[in-house]
């Protein structure tokens, strides 16, 4: 595959820069952590219990997150509940060096999750 054209596929967030990340998901349900990196527009990552792939753009007032979390160990239990797959659309905002992230499930768009980023000082390399 063209190293270029790979780059141009997902859209790069003027918000959100190239790098590793610690995350912080809280919602009404528990809370976590794991670790997200961003490269070129694409966010990907994992904790014990989930893997997360998506992408980031600029929304009009800060960054959107449109994020699907996968479970790769049956017996973990998520934030949202004991769901083996959703997606969540995410918008941010900043607020120093955290990056504040708000979302709702696609499939309980009443409940809330939250996720705190905060940049790890690890160099991504092309």
């Amino acid at each position: 595959m063209d190293t270029q054209a790979a780059k141009s596929h997902f859209p790069r967030s003027q918000w959100i820069p190239d790098g590793v990340y610690v995350v912080r998901f809280r919602s009404p349900l528990d809370q976590s952590g794991g670790v997200v990196t961003v490269r070129n527009g694409r966010a990907t990552g994992g904790d014990s219990g989930y893997y997360y792939d998506g992408y980031l753009e600029d929304g009009p007032d800060g960054p959107v997150a449109r994020m699907l979390f996968v479970r790769h160990r049956p017996e973990t239990i998520s934030v949202v509940g004991d769901v083996s797959r959703f997606r969540v659309v995410f918008d941010g905002r900043i607020d120093g060096a955290l990056y504040l992230l708000e979302g709702r499930m696609d499939r309980a768009p009443g409940l809330k999750l939250t996720a705190v980023m905060t940049r790890l000082p690890i160099e991504i390399e092309d």
